[in-house]
């Protein structure tokens, strides 16, 4: 036998200690009868109708502690082989965190909102692997592949504007690093899942996501923003818009989504082209899509659990309980009170 959680053996402190209780509340009781009733009578009101049954009863409810604390402790007898199988898919996050990223017609602003639903999409999957890559005019693998998503929300809560000094939107930069984080033995089961607004595009993202599909990824894109275009805020410490981005010109820059392009993006992957609303990113789509794809066994273990008899103590814990309150101490009524009271009289 082994019990799951030992550490609930620290309340059997709880035994001697209630048995010290009722040894006080005995001599307690004794004291307030001595001074208020005569001494003749004390024996009669006191007598017993079971001999020693206030003890009994206390060694009833001691033995009802104890056999609670051994059921909170979960004792474990006999085993049982289960074998647990893994299924998933890899998952890579392309998420762009150029400045054009915190314009706020997708409310917050539109980096803010694709953290919340990324975040938001992990609380979903079940034993898919996930991984995220940030970029701008770069990108580079921030959190490699895992299952370990409160790692992922760390990596993700960490990301902003400033993780990549190099500006600009480059797609095919992000295709390239995505691309390096899956496995390369794998060609199925692999998703990627890109999240910007498409502006400023530099090198030959089309052609990537192309050469991405033969490579058995799946690229699904989620564009951000509006094509009517708005301007890029620029924050003080305290959050307020204190001016817009401006060009060389001194004029106000306006952000627009390259809605076309990412279509196309899209189709060359293989995947599906999502517009964002300004209340949600579309990831519930997405996830929609990606779940209806094959999954992979990832891994297959076999585990032996042990059988909780903590059923069997807390049983007996109850019908102990019950015992106590069935053991009749002493009788009060009846005629030993007539005799009594003829006797006070």
């Amino acid at each position: 036998m082994k019990f799951d959680d030992p550490q609930m053996f620290h309340l059997l402190w709880l035994a001697p200690a209630t048995a010290l209780l009722f040894w006080y509340a005995g001599r307690r009781r004794r004291a307030m009868l001595a001074r208020f009733v005569a001494a003749g009578l004390l024996p009669r009101l006191s007598d017993p109708v079971l001999p020693g049954g206030r003890v009994l009863r206390g060694l009833l409810l001691l033995g009802a502690l104890l056999l609670l604390v051994v059921a909170l402790s979960r004792p474990q007898y006999g085993k049982e082989s289960v074998i647990l199988k893994r299924e998933g898919r890899d998952i890579v996050f392309l998420l762009d965190t150029s400045l054009s990223m915190l314009a706020d017609d997708v409310q917050p602003d539109r980096l803010s909102r694709a953290r919340f639903e990324i975040s938001s999409l992990l609380s979903r999957l079940r034993g898919d692997r996930v991984g995220l890559v940030p970029f701008a005019g770069d990108a580079f693998i921030l959190c490699p592949l895992t299952t370990d998503y409160s790692a992922v929300r760390l990596f993700l809560d960490g990301v902003d504007t400033d993780v990549i000094s190099e500006a600009g939107t480059n797609i095919s930069r992000a295709l390239e690093a995505g691309g390096e984080a899956f496995d390369t033995k794998e060609r199925e089961y692999r998703v990627m899942i890109l999240i910007t607004d498409g502006e400023e595009l530099e090198g030959n993202a089309l052609e990537l996501a192309g050469e991405l599909r033969q490579r058995g990824i799946r690229l699904y894109a989620i564009g951000v923003g509006t094509p009517d275009g708005v301007p890029i805020p620029i924050r003080d410490e305290r959050g307020n818009v204190s001016d817009y981005k401006r060009d060389e010109r001194g004029e106000v820059v306006m952000t627009r989504l390259a809605e076309p392009l990412l279509a196309e993006l899209a189709r060359a992957g293989g995947g599906q082209y999502y517009r964002a609303s300004r209340g949600a990113i579309e990831l519930e789509r997405v996830f929609e899509d990606i779940n209806r794809l094959e999954k992979r066994q990832l891994e297959s273990r076999e585990f032996s659990l042990y059988k909780d008899r903590y059923q069997w103590f807390l049983g007996f814990a109850i019908l102990l309980m019950m015992l106590e309150l069935l053991v009749v101490e002493s009788l009060h009524t009846g005629r030993g009170d007539e005799s009594i009271a003829g006797e006070g009289s």
